[in-house]
C-alpha cells in the first residue's frame, strides 16, 4: 500500500513512487545535507526536469520563511510584551538559522511533489 503524500513528503520519499529517498544524506550531515539524488534509486523519476529546475523551490521557502518570521514576531509581541526591536532581529535570525536546513530540504521536497504531480 502506497504511503500518504505528507507522510512521504515528511520522509523526504519520491513524487512518484513515495518509496526512494530524494536526499543521499541525513539533515544533520551538514557536509552532504544539500546533496540530492540524480535519479529515484527505486523508480528512476529524474528528480530535475530541467537545468535550474530547483530555482522554483525558492518560492517554497520564501513562504515557509515568511511563516517563521510571522509566528515569532506574534509570539514576541503578545507573549513577550512587545520586547526591543534588537531583540526582533536576533530571535528571528537565531531560529531561522536553525531550521535553514528543513527549511531548505522541505522547500525542495514540496516543490517536487509540486511539479510531479501524478
Amino acid at each position: 500500500m502506497a504511503e500518504s503524500v505528507l507522510s512521504s513528503v515528511l520522509k523526504a520519499k519520491c513524487p512518484k513512487c513515495r518509496k526512494g529517498p530524494v536526499f543521499t544524506h541525513g539533515v544533520f550531515n551538514l557536509p552532504k545535507m544539500f546533496s540530492t539524488h540524480t535519479n529515484c534509486p527505486v523508480c528512476n523519476l529524474r528528480y530535475e526536469k530541467e537545468p535550474g529546475n530547483f530555482y522554483g523551490a525558492m518560492y517554497v521557502s520564501y513562504a515557509f520563511s515568511t511563516g517563521i518570521f510571522l509566528v515569532i514576531g506574534f509570539v514576541l509581541y503578545y507573549f513577550f510584551d512587545d520586547p526591543s526591536i534588537e531583540t526582533y532581529i536576533i530571535v528571528i535570525v537565531s531560529f531561522s538559522l536553525l531550521l535553514f536546513p528543513l527549511n531548505f530540504r522541505y522547500s525542495r521536497i514540496i516543490f517536487l511533489y509540486l511539479i510531479w504531480k501524478n
